[in-house]
């Protein structure tokens, strides 16, 4: 699956190469589609909703939160609207991601029927 998607992300990057479409949305297109991120290396935005994954064994769902950082920089992941974060609980965010756009299906899609 990793595979399938590193190759639809380059051929995605290439076809826009290719048509002279603008580099930025190149480089946007891969950073938004490069999958799981290690927290060790990586950390999203304040406030931003992201898709989580956790390092306890019997966790294997991932979860949607944030992640905030407090007054004196300290920075915690916690479940979507909720005030206390996964690691007062035991649960430790070993991986992030951004989340997808959300669906625009249409009338035009021929896939939906009523």
């Amino acid at each position: 699956m990793e595979k399938l998607l590193t190759l639809t992300i380059e051929k995605k990057w290439f076809d826009m190469i290719l048509s002279g479409e603008k580099m930025e949305e190149g480089i946007t297109l891969i950073q938004n589609e490069k999958g799981w991120r290690d927290i060790n290396e990586e950390l999203p935005d304040p406030g931003e909703y992201v898709l989580v994954s956790f390092e306890n064994e019997g966790v294997t769902l991932p979860d949607i939160a944030t992640y905030e950082v407090d007054k004196q920089g300290n920075g915690a992941f916690y479940p979507s609207d909720c005030e206390a974060t996964y690691a007062s609980v035991g649960v430790f965010v070993n991986a992030w991601m951004p989340l997808p756009e959300p669906y625009k299906g249409g009338l035009g899609n021929a896939d939906c029927k009523p």
